[in-house]
């Protein structure tokens, strides 16, 4: 879990600005992590906006559509003025094939705070047979509109599912 902070100054803006996007990759691991300047811990998401999570579940097979499987993102006001504040909630669910990462589907929904089927972003898939088993995860960013943001992406727990491509 990650909580993201505000106020962020003027020289972490400016690490920011030059390197906070380049991907890193842990050796044997096959879990790609995004890299920010901010600690393990914490980032920086913008000037004024408080702290909160990015939060979502693992890539599971849809409760209410036979065949499908999905994954859901969302975010939680922790503390300050984001209380009120919509964020941009972007969910990839992804597929591992040939030793790589590939996006299957991408949603993204403007929401408030919280979760629950109102408060949260769904990307789907329909399996196109349940044979042969596959490795999913999903990768989950939140913006917060008006503030500027860092380049922090959850990335689930990758799932092994029977789930036809």
């Amino acid at each position: 879990m990650r909580i993201r902070t505000g106020a962020a100054s003027a020289a972490l803006a400016t690490l920011l600005a030059v390197g906070a996007a380049v991907p890193a990759h842990a050796a044997g691991s096959d879990t790609q992590q995004y890299r920010s300047v901010a600690s393990a811990t914490s980032s920086r998401a913008g000037s004024g906006v408080g702290a909160f999570q990015t939060l979502g579940d693992n890539v599971h097979f849809s409760h209410t559509v036979r065949g499908h499987i999905n994954a859901h993102g969302w975010w939680k006001n922790l503390s300050g003025p984001a209380r009120g504040v919509k964020a941009k909630v972007t969910v990839w669910l992804q597929v591992k094939r040939g030793g790589e990462w590939k996006t299957l589907t991408k949603e993204a929904k403007n929401v408030y705070s919280g979760g629950g089927s109102g408060k949260r972003t769904a990307a789907a898939y329909k399996c196109t047979y349940n044979v042969g088993v596959h490795e999913f995860r999903s990768v989950i960013d939140v913006d917060l509109i008006g503030y500027p943001d860092d380049s922090h992406k959850k990335i689930t727990a990758t799932q092994k599912l029977g789930c036809g491509l």
